[in-house]
């Protein structure tokens, strides 16, 4: 059965209660989304205050005139709107094609491979490794995450200069460990892991899209993190690598350590090929 996902729908006026009519649809033409529940907060304002925020619980979702939001109370327990925004990163996207990316220059993509992203959180990856030409598979099993990735994939369709890259994302709402791969999808050349770690890990503070991220999910435990690394061996291709996500000082997924690893100050890509994970069979 879907699972049922708040949504706070600032009513202004008409025009925020109609806004959430296309929302609904994008979400039905995926196979078991969320389901939203819309709960009307009548407002003068278009747009809530700090104080009206911190009455509503962490983790629904917040459609107020300026668009759909995840609402989180951060570290902080400050009430934070975070959205994906992906036309927030054109530049970024645009400047990936010269592999100027940390994480382009670890997983070394071409424009034929197929890469499957498993913990898609807020897109920003996804979007980086589709701007090589390659096609990308995004997995999220959040609801409210899920949600958010599916209108703004729908969202962006206004801009016509997006359609290609757009064309080569694919979404699921699914966990990665339990996914059904469909039978006609070929096995990926390489799959990104970014699961949650530990705020421990972390040297320095962290933007508001992690700070959202871990009022969502826990980072895997021992068995969890093996699990991750298997599935991702079992619909890898024979010549294909695994990238995993990490800060810097973070240890290595499963103690498991890489092939090799990409770094700058604060992040870390740790590869591992295939035959580097049969030992956890």
């Amino acid at each position: 059965m879907p699972p049922m996902l708040d949504v706070y729908v600032v009513q202004a006026d008409a025009a925020t209660t109609e806004r959430l009519s296309p929302i609904q649809t994008v979400l039905a033409a995926y196979p078991n989304a969320p389901t939203l529940i819309p709960r009307v907060l009548s407002s003068a304002k278009a747009r809530l205050k700090q104080k009206d925020l911190q009455q509503l619980p962490s983790g629904c979702l917040l459609l107020e005139h300026d668009g759909l939001s995840l609402l989180s109370h951060g570290t902080n327990q400050q009430p934070l709107r975070v959205a994906p925004h992906w036309l927030s990163l054109q530049q970024r996207v645009v400047a990936a094609g010269k592999k100027s990316e940390l994480l382009l220059k670890a997983a070394k993509i071409q424009p034929s491979m197929r890469v499957l992203d498993a913990t898609a959180g807020f897109g920003h990856d996804s979007l980086i490794l589709a701007s090589t030409g390659a096609s990308v598979t995004m997995l999220e099993r959040e609801p409210a995450l899920f949600a958010l990735l599916a209108f703004e994939r729908a969202d962006m369709q206004q801009h016509a200069h997006w359609h290609k890259l757009l064309a080569r994302l694919t979404l699921y709402f699914t966990d990665f460990t339990a996914w059904q791969m469909p039978n006609d999808l070929p096995a990926f050349d390489r799959v990104l892991l970014d699961p949650m770690f530990p705020t421990a890990s972390y040297t320095s503070a962290v933007n508001k899209h992690m700070q959202a991220l871990h009022t969502l999910t826990l980072a895997p435990n021992f068995a969890e993190q093996i699990a991750l690394l298997q599935r991702a061996a079992n619909v890898l291709t024979d010549d294909g690598r695994v990238l995993v996500k990490r800060p810097k000082t973070a240890p290595f997924l499963a103690d498991l350590p890489p092939q090799d690893s990409t770094t700058n100050a604060l992040i870390r890509f740790d590869s591992y090929h295939k035959a580097d994970l049969a030992a956890l069979s």
